[in-house]
């Protein structure tokens, strides 16, 4: 028969019993912990959202005002930045990008040639006929050819 003094019943649960309690301690200490620590986060957001709600505001207008200084609206004039291509219609605006983007040179070559894009000259005036986000149809003050240019190489002639 066996007999071992340190595998008794009632100190095994009292063993148990001290380790749950220290675990249930830490536990709360660290649910109390990290309570404070969110509290105080959370009053630091409170504290900084009104100044950065206000940037986001002045930002927001600044932005709008100079959109509105600079953007072109329907028969505003504005110049060429750049010697670019004037592509004649919507469609021969996407064959041309399509074929910049990969870099064909040939390709372009023959959309000239067919007379599809037309090659237009640094600082150039035209006349914005209409206007969307990439490109703005617009009218060639020196030829009277019309087609479409990115928006991005338009500046407003003050």
């Amino acid at each position: 028969m066996r007999t071992s003094s340190h595998f008794q019943p009632g100190c095994i649960s009292d063993e148990a019993e001290k380790g749950a309690k220290q675990i249930e301690e830490e536990t709360k200490n660290a649910a109390a912990a990290t309570g404070e620590k969110s509290k105080e986060v959370a009053d630091k957001v409170k504290q900084e959202t009104p100044g950065i709600i206000q940037n986001m505001k002045d930002t927001y207008e600044e932005s709008e005002k100079k959109v509105k200084d600079n953007t072109l609206q329907k028969g505003d004039r504005a110049k060429v930045q750049k010697e670019s291509y004037l592509a004649l219609t919507p469609e021969a605006y996407d064959e041309l990008y399509q074929l910049i983007e990969l870099n064909d040179i040939e390709g372009i070559d023959k959309i000239v040639n067919d007379e599809q894009v037309k090659q237009v000259k640094q600082d150039s005036e035209v006349q914005i006929l209409e206007r969307e986000i990439r490109r703005t149809k617009v009218k060639m003050m020196d030829s009277g050819d019309e087609g479409y240019l990115p928006t991005s190489l338009l500046d407003p002639v003050k």
